[in-house]
């Protein structure tokens, strides 16, 4: 009888630890997705967004979503991933990963702007680098230049920079560490899980990595790889890195609910960022460029008169956008009488330089401009590939009456005389006031006039 007792109570105590453990289990749970879902931030705490991915890690399954890497010290996202979305400077990023120094890697989400990367060449002395990182060379740095904060946040970058012939053996045994803005590798793409993962958003973009005869990788739109045509230009999308140090503001990750930050009070438009969209004149324009001077956007879709797309030729002969230019005239007679508040436009100088096949640099376009009100997108804008079947105003050497468009998701050289829709740029002045709005195609920013003291 003894015995028997003493077996039941041995048991009882067996149960009420495994109902211990399960509660503590469970309990541990609920408050980790509480957290998650409703925030685990007090009023004056500060989080690091390392910390908070790091939190969200998977423990059930090590395969997908944020995995560590025990060998090489650092976490990267793999898979199809839901909630690795990121919103910094008005353009939506995904979390790569984060590094051994716990810094953050991330790529925008959509393609920045179209460029040529010029012939057979290495990322580091790459037309590409110049136009992603700012330096002491003139109009370098045209993507870093419209990040707000870029000095404190952003830190040097890793990029795997190992020359591969053979796609069954990616490796990573060498790294180019000099810039804070790349693009992606080869490397982090296949090691993402490459087509099945989340860095496959359909699009076509450029890879950093070449072959052993320097000719660049990209990603197809079907999410497989192959190598650019010498003349080809690229599709880009910008790698950075983000600081250890950086807060979490607010956000979860998701799409609708991305990570924050950096944000700012948004009063005039010296405060807004690239890709927010503006209402003026009853259209919508996206910002594609914020300088030291006036703020520079695009039409959010074509010219129209009565409802019906504006199709003209951009000259009879001539490639130079000047007051003779039928294309000039039209923008800046036509389509600007139609405009209200046109002192809210500050003219300005548009690009128009010349390229050949041995030089493709986009800064050649700085060495002919004109100063006017209205003109087009040129080679450099952010956006530029955003709509197809436009004129845009660089040239190329062979002709005077070849100018480029964009068809098809790249540049194309065409007679000045073929005829193509047109998608407006001009400046505004920065110290316009905001007086509603939040940016969004939904709900654009209502320009105001600027204050007078």
């Amino acid at each position: 009888m003894k015995k028997e007792l003493k077996v039941t109570s041995i048991l009882i105590t067996l149960n009420i630890i495994v109902l211990i453990a399960i509660i503590s289990f469970y309990t541990f749970r609920l408050i980790k997705y509480y957290k998650l879902e409703h925030g685990s931030k007090s009023e004056n705490e500060t989080v690091l967004l390392t910390d908070e991915l790091i939190k969200k890690q998977s423990y059930v399954d090590l395969t997908k979503g944020l995995v560590y890497d025990e060998k090489n010290n650092n976490y990267r996202y793999k898979g199809d991933v839901k909630d690795n979305y990121l919103l910094y400077s008005g353009i939506l990023f995904r979390i790569i990963g984060i590094d051994n120094e716990n810094n953050i890697k991330i790529i925008s989400e959509d393609n920045q702007t179209l460029l040529y990367t010029g012939l057979e060449s290495e990322f580091d002395n790459s037309i590409i680098n110049k136009w992603l990182n700012k330096s002491e060379e003139e109009y370098s740095g045209i993507f870093e230049n419209n990040l707000y904060n870029s000095d404190k946040l952003l830190e040097y970058t890793y990029l795997c920079n190992d020359k591969i012939d053979d796609l069954t053996n990616i490796t990573c045994n060498d790294y180019y560490t000099n810039s804070k803005i790349t693009l992606l590798s080869l490397y982090d793409y296949k090691e993402a899980e490459g087509k099945s993962s989340y860095l496959n958003n359909g699009k076509e973009f450029a890879l950093s990595t070449v072959n052993s005869e320097n000719n660049n990788y990209f990603v197809n739109s079907e999410g497989d790889i192959s190598i650019y045509n010498k003349t080809t230009a690229s599709n880009i999308r910008p790698v950075l890195t983000l600081s250890s140090n950086t807060e979490l503001l607010k956000g979860n990750g998701e799409y609708d609910n991305p990570y924050i930050v950096e944000e700012h009070e948004i009063k005039t438009l010296n405060d807004v960022y690239v890709g927010n969209i503006i209402k003026y004149n009853n259209q919508l324009f996206k910002v594609i460029n914020i300088n030291d001077k006036n703020i520079k956007v695009a039409s959010l879709e074509l010219l129209k008169e009565d409802n019906e797309n504006v199709e003209i030729n951009f000259d009879k002969n001539s490639n130079e956008y000047s007051k003779d230019n039928n294309m000039y005239k039209y923008l800046n007679d036509t389509y600007y009488k139609t405009l209200e508040n046109q002192d809210y436009i500050v003219s300005s100088d548009f690009y128009q330089g010349k390229l050949s096949l041995d030089n493709l640099d986009y800064t050649n376009i700085y060495e002919d401009k004109v100063n006017t009100n209205i003109g087009l997108l040129t080679l450099g804008d952010l956006y530029i590939n955003e709509i197809d079947n436009t004129f845009t105003l660089f040239r190329g050497i062979e002709a005077d009456n070849i100018i480029n468009v964009i068809k098809d998701n790249n540049f194309f050289a065409d007679i000045v005389s073929s005829k193509y829709n047109i998608r407006v740029a001009f400046y505004l002045d920065r110290n316009l006031n905001i007086t509603s709005g939040k940016g969004t195609i939904e709900d654009p920013y209502i320009l105001g006039d600027k204050n007078e003291d």
